[in-house]
């Protein structure tokens, strides 16, 4: 018996999701810019906001991971 595999790298539909998602990027983008709207995007950890090329610090992002459950030796998981 041959064995299955269950998981299969797909890099050539990956590579093509990220160049539509950063097409669209530039797309949207560009329009926000024509149309004199507000561009906000997060780098680094911190919010900006962008109008008419001024860029100015809206926030900052705190990154906290919630763990469900402390993991301890000899834990049995069950996996479905």
């Amino acid at each position: 018996m041959k064995k299955r595999i269950s998981f299969r790298r797909d890099t050539s539909q990956t590579k093509a999701l990220v160049r539509a998602g950063k097409k669209a990027t530039r797309t949207a983008v560009r329009a926000s810019r024509a149309l004199g709207l507000t561009i906000t995007f997060i780098e680094d950890g911190v919010i900006y906001t962008e109008k008419d090329g001024v860029v100015s610090t809206k926030d900052t992002l705190e990154v906290t991971t919630k763990v469900p459950f402390k993991l301890e030796k000899g834990l049995v998981l069950h996996a479905k």
